[in-house]
C-alpha cells in the first residue's frame, strides 16, 4: 500500500511540475514511472546535468537498442518521500 501511494504521489508531482504535454505512464508490475517529455529533450544530456545535482534517473535511450526514446525517462517511485525527494523533482523540472 505504501508503494502504491508513492507511485501516486510521484505521478501527481511530475504532472504538476514537468512541462505541459508531458505524458506519464506506469508499466505493469513495477514501481516506476515512464515519462515522455514534449519536444526534443535529450534525457541522456539531462541526466548528466541532473547527476551534477545528485539526482538520478534512467534516460529512455537505455531501453532501446535503436536509439529510440531519447525524450523519455524512467523514475523510480520506490523511494522514501521526504523534502530531499521533493527538492530533487523540483530541481529536475527546473532543468527541463
Amino acid at each position: 500500500a505504501q508503494l502504491a501511494m508513492a507511485v501516486a504521489r510521484m505521478t501527481d508531482r511530475v504532472t504538476q511540475l514537468f512541462p505541459p504535454q508531458t505524458r506519464v505512464s506506469r508499466p505493469a508490475g513495477g514501481f516506476v514511472l515512464w515519462v515522455e517529455l514534449p519536444g526534443t529533450v535529450d534525457t541522456t544530456a539531462l541526466m548528466e546535468q541532473a547527476l551534477a545535482l545528485g539526482i538520478s534517473f534512467a534516460p529512455g535511450a537505455l531501453f532501446s537498442a535503436s536509439g529510440k526514446y531519447t525524450h523519455c525517462l524512467r523514475l523510480n517511485c520506490a523511494v522514501h518521500w521526504d523534502a530531499r525527494t521533493e527538492r530533487a523533482l523540483v530541481a529536475l523540472s527546473g532543468l527541463l
